[in-house]
């Protein structure tokens, strides 16, 4: 068995007081040279081991950034295996520890409490929708942290966001390029900055093809497990039901599809339904789902590199960047229905 050897050990080998050890271990200019290099050697004679805990209490680090979450991890497991590797083998490059954090009925006060007693060196908040107030706490506080997956709209904030607005563009346009006019889309208020530019180009795209929107093919999902199945039944309440659907993202869209099978109709041939995100989940229903995906692997590594930059270098402009995105066409989207068929397929489930 391994015994550990502490500053009190050296020092009594030696017979000099605990704190003229400690100040010879960690350089301090007034312990003599001599001394200073008797108490090294007989330190590695002993084979001491410096505390961890301790030489990051000195420095004033933790060495642990917190990446903190402000919704179910249910709902975001899969954003996380996307994110993670990448922002652990960062983090791991710089000499730095990620910890999860979630924070419970979105208790803000809890994410401060961390900070504020020096818990973390840094932190990401990751999700969209903290409060201003929290946001404005840490900027007061000086604390350095990033924001993931939300645009802040204040030059003081740096944050990493991939490109809503082009990858909602493209994922409507690639359903007006396959012929469909009558596109709904699934909206989520409640993430702001983010919603408004999926929504801005899904109406874009949509003005782009000469198609005017209608308000009853927008429909408000949440950000919780099964936001997807009321808009959907809703849809095909409606008495002309969309050919196709954008969903907010890949699980809203597994909801869809799986109503839509449900009750008889055949995704793309009665129903064309495109994601957005690029999950795993696009793989659980069959066909899989036609997406707009995000760079996981590059983001995950990118995030780490942001929050490292504000703990070393405070002073530097914060950074504001646009991940780009790419179009995955697969098996959820085709052409519209022939005239008739959709209208057929639902007027015998009514």
């Amino acid at each position: 068995m391994t015994v550990s050897v502490s500053i009190r050990d050296i020092a009594e080998t030696l017979s000099l007081s605990n704190s003229t050890v400690s100040k010879a271990l960690n350089g301090y200019a007034d312990v003599a040279p001599a001394t200073r290099e008797l108490v090294t050697k007989t330190a590695l004679e002993l084979g001491y081991q410096p505390s961890a805990s301790a030489r990051n209490l000195r420095r004033g680090q933790t060495d642990k950034i917190g990446l903190f979450l402000n919704t179910s991890l249910e709902y975001v497991v899969d954003y996380l295996s996307g994110i993670l590797p990448g922002a652990v083998q960062t983090a791991a490059d710089f000499n730095k520890n990620l910890v999860i954090y979630t924070i419970v009925d979105k208790d803000q006060d809890h994410l401060l409490n961390v900070c504020r007693t020096g818990e973390i060196d840094g932190v990401i908040l990751f999700s969209t929708h903290y409060e201003g107030e929290t946001i404005d706490a840490l900027l007061d506080d000086r604390f350095p942290f990033v924001v993931l997956g939300r645009e802040i709209p204040d030059q003081r904030v740096s944050y990493l966001v991939p490109d809503y607005y082009a990858g909602s563009y493209r994922a409507t346009q690639h359903l007006t390029d396959l012929g469909h006019r009558r596109i709904a889309f699934t909206a989520r208020p409640e993430l702001s900055t983010a919603n408004d530019a999926h929504l801005k180009g899904h109406l874009d795209a949509l003005r782009d093809a000469g198609i005017p929107p209608a308000d009853e093919l927008i429909l408000e999902t949440r950000l919780e497990p099964g936001s997807g199945i009321k808009p959907a039944q809703q849809l095909m309440g409606l008495r002309r039901p969309p050919t196709a659907v954008r969903a907010f993202h890949d699980l809203v869209a597994v909801d869809m599809i799986r109503v839509f099978q449900d009750i008889g109709l055949k995704v793309p041939e009665d129903i064309s339904v495109m994601g957005f995100d690029g999950l795993r989940a696009g793989f659980m229903t069959i066909p899989h789902i036609s997406t707009v995906a995000q760079p996981f692997d590059i983001i995950g590594g990118r995030i780490m590199d942001l929050i490292h930059r504000r703990i070393t270098s405070p002073h530097a402009k914060p950074l504001q960047e646009v991940m780009p995105v790419e179009l995955i066409a697969r098996g959820s989207t085709a052409a519209p229905p022939a005239d008739g068929r959709q209208t057929a397929a639902i007027s015998r489930l009514r």
